[in-house]
């Protein structure tokens, strides 16, 4: 264990006690942050000696004393929005904002609310799945969240619930050298559907380490945008889990554009047989930004079907990493699986990191995998500039292309467009070398 970290720890543990004292809340929940905590205890804070921290440089984040959040306004102007209605939850550092958040008329007996708030009115409904996924076990900053977590989403549909009204949940930080620990529980019953857009922004100088929990009954159809725009200097390390009955469909689209580290673990278990998922990942990076997606997909049961697409475009000195993982049991016959990763690199200085896998133990399936890296295509740049097209206008037409190819797979038309402006924004602020 490196050396750093007995000293992060202690002030960690120390927090704890005064967090975990002022708490009115199920014994349940109490004991599962004890575990939380004891769990980070054991893991350690991850050293570059760790093969799954290697490529990451946690050292800045380390020296930072990291405290937890004071209650803070925001103006409703410096949050996104979407044009068109929708559920709306807004937190501000980990916690609840109500003025800031609108709730239209839900469907039948479904609940969307403060996870703080429905733990005190329906702690039934939280308890039963709460820390009930696989996945993340090896994530210390996950583990972290389960013992710090204040607040956050919870969302919960009845057996074929539609809910035809997209939810927006926005988890806004700011402040400098705080730590906050976003919560988000999702529960779709057997046939139940949603959409769900949850974006992450701030200022500062802060540790966001949010958890996502999304479970799906049998042919739930779920999807689900998450959008990474945190502060220049902030540090993103969030976990997605997922897990699918039968029949089920997950769609899951993340995008990352801020952050001076922004990592996120998804692990995706499809738990029920013909279950599927498709995951769209982009990365937009600058200057020394590093993004960074480790993705697991299991197949545990017969005829599932997964498809991953994970881009970056990466200028200035950035880095991607893209360490994906396909599991398939023994007993997940016929699946269907397939993976790919690409990045389009803008200068000689940028660098990214492909790790593409798979572990097959059944012998009748479709696998496959890939990685690509590489410059502008020299030829493509040739037939633009041929044509009369300036050749700062031809680069940047390329790389648009390149990224809207993420980008065009996002249905909800309000997000798409918003994202497509926001990716013209970045690559304005950046300098396309000619290579």
């Amino acid at each position: 264990m490196s050396s750093v970290a007995p000293v992060v720890q202690n002030p960690f543990r120390q927090q704890f006690a005064a967090f975990a004292a002022g708490r009115r809340e199920p014994d349940a929940i109490a004991r599962l942050r004890r575990e939380g905590l004891d769990r980070f205890a054991s893991l350690g804070w991850p050293t570059r000696q760790q093969e799954a921290w290697r490529l990451a440089d946690l050292g800045a984040l380390a020296q930072i004393d990291l405290q937890r959040p004071a209650d803070a306004l925001v103006d409703a102007g410096v949050l996104p929005t979407l044009d068109l209605p929708v559920h709306r939850l807004t937190f501000v550092n980990g916690r609840f904002a109500p003025g800031l958040s609108r709730l239209r008329e839900l469907p039948g007996q479904a609940l969307i609310a403060s996870l703080g708030q429905a733990l005190l009115t329906h702690p039934e409904r939280i308890e039963p799945h709460l820390e009930r996924l696989p996945g993340l076990s090896q994530h210390p900053f996950a583990a972290l969240n389960t013992a710090f977590w204040e607040d956050g989403a919870f969302v919960y549909l009845p057996r074929t619930t539609v809910a035809e009204t997209p939810l927006h949940l926005i988890f806004h930080a700011t402040g400098d050298d705080i730590a906050v620990y976003p919560r988000l529980l999702l529960v779709l019953e057997d046939g139940a559907q949603a959409t769900v857009v949850v974006e992450y922004r701030g200022k500062g100088r802060y540790l966001n380490a949010p958890v996502a929990e999304l479970q799906l009954g049998a042919g739930a159809v779920l999807h689900y945008h998450q959008v990474q725009e945190e502060a220049s200097q902030a540090f993103h390390l969030g976990g997605v889990r997922v897990r699918q009955g039968r029949d089920s469909q997950a769609n899951l689209h993340l995008v990352s554009f801020g952050g001076q580290l922004a990592r996120t673990d998804l692990d995706t278990l499809l738990d029920g047989e013909g279950a599927s998922c498709v995951l769209n990942g982009l990365i937009l990076a600058h200057d020394r930004q590093m993004g960074d997606y480790h993705v697991r997909v299991e197949h545990a049961q017969p005829h599932g079907s997964s498809e991953q697409l994970f881009k970056s475009v990466l200028d200035g000195q950035a880095r991607s990493v893209f360490d994906g993982m396909i599991h398939v049991r023994p007993h997940a016959q016929k699946t269907d699986a397939r993976q790919s990763n690409r990045n389009l690199l803008l200068s000689k200085q940028a660098r990214a990191n492909a790790n593409p896998r798979l572990e097959i133990l059944a012998d009748d399936v479709k696998c496959g995998h890939g990685s690509t890296t590489g410059f502008l295509n020299p030829d493509a740049l040739f037939y633009l500039r041929a044509r009369g097209i300036p050749a700062e206008q031809a680069r940047t037409l390329l790389v648009h292309a390149f990224a809207n190819d993420s980008l065009n797979r996002i249905q909800l038309t309000p997000l798409r467009e918003r994202l497509a402006s926001s990716l013209a924004d970045c690559l304005a602020l950046g300098n396309i070398e000619e290579q």
